[in-house]
């Protein structure tokens, strides 16, 4: 019983952070940090609709710029995962 409480603990707050080659609390930092900055592209967004003239882009360019970021997180996620299964040969 222990033994499969602890497996569901990693796998809850361990395994993820690990994919992406982090500690859980570099992990807490960095998608703290993220949702931080949806937060601000989500206040310029209604700014924005409340005086269209103002705040164009800005939404949509941090949105942007984010997705380019977690694009990186994301391969690096994939390659751990492959390379953990035995699925991944960096050489080909």
């Amino acid at each position: 019983m222990l033994r499969l409480m602890l497996k569901l603990l990693d796998r809850l707050f361990l395994e993820h952070p690990r994919e992406v080659g982090e500690s859980y609390g570099r992990h807490l930092l960095a998608a703290s940090a993220y949702g931080v900055r949806l937060l601000g592209a989500a206040g310029a967004a209604f700014v924005h609709a409340l005086v269209p003239g103002v705040m164009k882009t800005t939404a949509s360019d941090r949105v942007c710029a984010m997705a380019d970021e977690l694009r990186g997180r994301k391969q690096t996620a994939l390659e751990t995962r492959c390379a953990r299964e035995g699925a991944y040969d960096p050489g080909l």
